[in-house]
């Protein structure tokens, strides 16, 4: 078992020493320092496999990173990446490991001394070999040509980023689809464009218990049953659980059914056998080099000096941001169409994971930790909320995404594309000085009063910090290495605060409660509710009748 953390409080003197720290960052700008340093940009980037990592734009010196440092030690950082690494029960309120390590792992050996892990690998590799060449037919005998990945949260977002991240670089082999939400439209406008003699469903659920998964499972099936009948649907779903036995009694056959480790979390599952869609899709090999790019972070983590870990100085900066300035967001941004869905998939691991008020043993957190994870890809972002970013009256860390070489260029719009990404980190850590534009207006021939007046308006403070990450092109090994970053970057954070990032008790009661109320709507009594909720579902018992 992880042991607590030895001083949890704020006032500590690892803590203390980076408040004052901050005090004094306040007055030195972003721009001096590159002024006063011509190699701060080559001191303060990294290569990671297939990974750049430029954090030069943040508030970091020499004294803040030995500072930094100074508190990842206090808080028994190393030890607890190591613990994890050695499948103790990281997860201690579920009493599991979360040794994600071992699960990426397999791929460069194709074998794991754990049972569960090789034999998942095993058949998921066989399932979607047999998917891909065409062996494993639908109930009617057809090749199949579409598959609809239905589950929610991790079994999810992985998948749905996976799959659209790698569409342009990736042989795919099916159209690939996604049915997360119950709201019965989602299910009703997907299957209405499906044939259903070639459609293949994959129920991916953990628990298999998701209301909503099964809900989309059985609307699938039923419509399977009206559009075939006389035909065994059955051969048209495959299961991904931790719970075999409650898929076959749904009715899925047992060789359809991927038995996935219990102690592996939904939005940590990507790396298992609820990655299925995406090596069915793309082939085995594919799926394997993903897994092979996340061990290239997972060795830089286990091998490297605490003070060079890189997913560990970007998670310090996030603590430190946290605690230290104040700062109650930070925004992603992927300058490549492909990586869209990348901030949906990180706010689910970092607000899922990081989202805790007490400690691992129970008792209240003496300081804030995580923090609102947003954004969408970068050019759109720029017409939507970067004014915010560049003159709102919070300061927004930024994470800034981009992809050198596109796979199909058309014209030079790659280079606008990159570009306007550079631009934004510049103009965020610049500004531009209300003197400066007064002085460009006067220039102009406005009129004197107007001019200090306006420039005050257009005036952008700069100073705001970013990271810029780099990739040649978006290959499998390269997206597997980007996710297993902010994975680290989320954990590392978590052990500095000293929460369990493995497990989510928050979303699980309102979830004991939506049950509580589907029966109430559908007539049972209301007693005890209040008289809010009541005339809720006496509105929606009438809507529905």
């Amino acid at each position: 078992m992880v042991s607590k953390l030895p001083d949890g409080n704020p006032q500590a003197p690892a803590w203390q020493a980076l408040a004052t720290l901050q005090q004094a960052e306040v007055s030195t700008p972003l721009a001096q320092r590159f002024a006063d340093d011509p190699r701060r940009a080559q001191r303060f980037s990294r290569e990671l496999g297939p990974l750049f990592i430029d954090y030069s734009k943040q508030h970091i010196s020499d004294d803040i990173a030995q500072a930094l440092l100074a508190l990842a030690s206090a808080q028994e950082l190393p030890d607890k990446l190591r613990a994890m690494h050695q499948n103790e029960a990281t997860n201690n309120t579920e009493g599991r490991s979360a040794n994600y390590r071992a699960l990426r792992a397999w791929a460069c050996k194709q074998h794991s001394d754990d049972r569960d892990i090789d034999a998942m690998y095993q058949h998921m590799a066989q399932l979607a070999n047999q998917l891909r060449s065409g062996e494993a037919r639908s109930a009617t005998g057809a090749r199949y040509t579409h598959i609809v990945n239905i589950g929610i949260g991790g079994s999810d977002f992985g998948p749905r980023l996976f799959t659209e991240a790698l569409q342009e670089h990736g042989d795919s082999a099916f159209s690939v689809h996604f049915l997360a939400n119950i709201d019965p439209s989602c299910a009703n406008q997907l299957l209405a464009t499906l044939p259903p003699e070639s459609t293949l469903f994959i129920i991916a659920s953990k628990s298999f218990g998701t209301q909503e998964t099964l809900a989309n499972a059985a609307a699938a099936r039923d419509w399977l049953q009206q559009a075939l009948p006389g035909k065994d649907v059955y051969e048209q779903f495959i299961a991904i659980t931790s719970k075999p036995a409650a898929a076959a009694a749904l009715g899925v056959k047992e060789a359809r059914i991927l038995a996935v480790p219990d102690w592996v979390g939904g939005r940590f599952s990507v790396w298992s056998g609820f990655g299925l869609a995406v090596a069915a899709n793309y082939g085995w090999e594919a799926f394997c080099d993903i897994l092979r790019g996340g061990v290239e972070v997972d060795e830089h983590v286990a091998n490297s000096p605490l003070a060079d870990n890189i997913p560990a100085t970007l998670a310090l900066l996030d603590v430190w941001y946290r605690n230290s300035w104040g700062f109650t967001s930070q925004t992603v941004l992927p300058y490549c169409h492909r990586l869209k869905q990348l901030p949906d998939y990180l706010q689910q691991l970092f607000m899922e994971s990081a989202g805790k008020a007490v400690e691992r043993d129970g008792t209240a957190l003496q300081r804030a930790s995580g923090g609102v994870i947003w954004g969408s890809e970068g050019t759109n972002g720029q017409h939507s909320f970067h004014q915010l970013l560049h003159q709102g009256s919070d300061v927004i860390p930024c994470d800034f995404i981009a992809v050198l070489q596109a796979e199909r260029p058309l014209a030079d719009q790659q280079q606008a594309l990159l570009a306007n990404c550079f631009a934004q980190s510049l103009a965020l850590m610049n500004g531009k000085a209300a003197a400066d534009i007064e002085q460009e207006l006067l220039a102009a021939g406005e009129n004197p009063a107007s001019a200090a007046t306006l420039a005050r308006h257009k005036a952008m403070p700069g100073n705001r910090p970013s990271t810029t990450i780099l990739m040649e092109s978006l290959t499998p090994r390269a997206l597997g290495a980007l996710v297993a970053l902010y994975e680290y970057r989320l954990i590392c954070a978590s052990f500095v605060w000293n929460i369990n990032p493995f497990d989510q008790w928050g979303v699980e009661l309102g979830k004991q409660i939506s049950r509580q109320l589907l029966g109430a709507m559908q007539g049972e009594s209301t007693s005890g509710l209040d008289s809010s909720t009541e005339q809720l579902l006496a509105r929606a018992r009438q809507a529905l009748k």
